[in-house]
Order: C-alpha cells, then structure tokens, then sequence
C-alpha cells in the first residue's frame, strides 16, 4: 500500500521524468537519496557498457548485408534490407541517453545518405588495400595504410603517401573515380575506393579501404552485419558482455519508472484492524 505520508506530485509527470532520466522523477517527488540511487545505478551500467563496447552495443537496426558480392550496406546507392534490433527495445528505457540511436536510424534512411564523392579537400589516415596495381615490386593486392589526400575538380586527383604491412614506402597518384561510403553509419571508419591514375598503359588498380569517420556521424546509427563481424572479432565477448550491461540499465530503468508511479509500499496502513473476537475480556 502507497504510504500517505509521501507526496508523490503528478505521477504523469513524474513517470515522464523517470523515463527520460533515471532518476529524475523521484528528484521531482523530493525522494532525492532514491532518485540518486537510481541514477548511479542505472546510468553507470548503461555508460560502462557503451565504454566497455567502445561505444558500439546500441543501435536501432542491423542493416543486413544483402549477399551476392555485393558491396557492404554503407557502399550501397539504394536502401538495405532492414531488421529491428530487439536489444534496443530494452535499451530504449534508459531513456535520453539511448534516444540518438532513433536520430541516427532517421538520419541513415534520408534519401540523400548515399555514396558520393568528395565535395571538398580531404586529407585523413587511410588504411586498406592498394589492388591491381601494375607498379614493379608491388602484389597484386597489398595491405597498405598512409595518408590520403583528395583535391575535387572537375575530376577529383589527389596522392597517396604511405607503407605497406612490411615497411615498404609506397606512392600512387589518384586520379578518376573517388567515392566515399555513406556519410551516416553505425562504423567508426568510412569506406573509401579511389581509381589510381593510370600511365599511359591503362589504368594501375585502386584503393580499397577506410578513413576516420566523424563521431556524431557513427555514434548509435545503424551497421550491417559485416560492421558487426568486425565488432565481435575486435572486441571479442567484450562486446556480448557490453550489450548486457545496457539492457540491464533498461531492465532496471523499467522498475524506477514504476517505482516513481506508485510510489514505496512499506506497508503504513497494512494493519489487520478487526477486532480479535476470540480473545477474551
């Protein structure tokens, strides 16, 4: 039974406030010791999580990679097949701090989040695959990482500097087709392809790989399963651990919501106050 002696204000607004922020509704009920409590608790497992993940365990969907050898889903120029994240129907009632994941499922399904090429200079940390190319004392498909610079004209040009897995320094000359993946994707690393300017003897191969991405761009948006993959394999059972520790901050979210709804039950009121017949005068 509700204890009288507490006054629990609106308990619309307060199951509003506890939603949106653990916490927040017993502060507003002035039951602040609970309400700090709740907010420790909570926010501390749902952010140990988003550490121990790396910022990865909440997202809105898993794009699906469509097969086929196609090209990844943030490669693509048209929509991926689509499945919910059922972990983030759990996720959801740590309230705000899960929220941007439904900005950036909206964001990702904006019809101008497409593939494109660069509109302005870029220069960043590349790392990935300089393929086919016909440069003596190079593979055919060598592991490299450099820097990438990109200069958009009429038609982008732009130089690679870098070394390949073994050391080695490596030069190409970047001319012709440049596109950069989805600027919205739930991967700290954005996909790259560029054309290597040819020699006159047709065309040398190309640079396949990624570049940083911005955080606000990645944080909590939609990934495919390739995204995923690469996930696991980084992070290991980190990962399956760190997706835990968010739903539980959801699971214990739903109980302070009901808790700033109904108030505590200690029990004030509960007496048996019917007269003992039995006993004896």
């Amino acid at each position: 039974m509700k204890d009288p002696r507490i006054s629990l204000g609106s308990r619309g607004l307060a199951t509003i406030l506890a939603f949106l922020v653990p916490g927040a509704g017993h502060v507003y009920q002035r039951r602040h010791l609970k309400g700090a409590i709740f907010a420790v608790c909570i926010l501390s497992t749902f952010f140990g999580g988003l550490v121990l993940g790396e910022g990865q365990p909440v997202y809105f969907q898993v794009i699906h990679d469509a097969g086929g050898g196609m090209a990844s889903a943030q490669m693509q120029s048209g929509r991926s097949p689509t499945e919910r994240s059922l972990g983030y129907y759990v996720q959801i009632f740590v309230g705000i701090p899960a929220m941007p994941a439904l900005v950036q499922s909206w964001r990702y399904r904006n019809p101008l989040n497409l593939p494109r090429e660069p509109d302005a200079p870029l220069n960043a940390e590349f790392e990935g695959n300089v393929v086919g190319s016909g440069q003596v004392g190079h593979q055919q498909n060598q592991r490299i990482n450099g820097e990438l610079r990109l200069e958009p004209s009429q038609r982008v040009t732009g130089t690679f500097t870098g070394t390949t897995t073994d050391g080695d320094p490596v030069h190409f000359d970047l001319s012709g087709r440049v596109v950069l993946g989805k600027p919205v994707f739930g991967s700290p690393r954005q996909a790259v392809e560029c054309d290597l300017a040819s020699d006159g003897l047709g065309m040398q191969g190309q640079l396949i790989g990624t570049i940083d991405r911005p955080f606000l761009d990645w944080f909590q948006a939609p990934r495919d399963n390739e995204e995923l993959d690469r996930m696991h394999d980084r992070l290991s059972q980190h990962f399956d651990i760190a997706c835990v520790f968010t739903w539980i901050a959801g699971l214990l979210n739903i109980m302070a919501v009901w808790d700033a709804f109904g108030g505590p039950a200690y029990g004030y009121g509960d007496e048996d106050n019917t007269p003992n017949n039995d006993k004896k005068a």
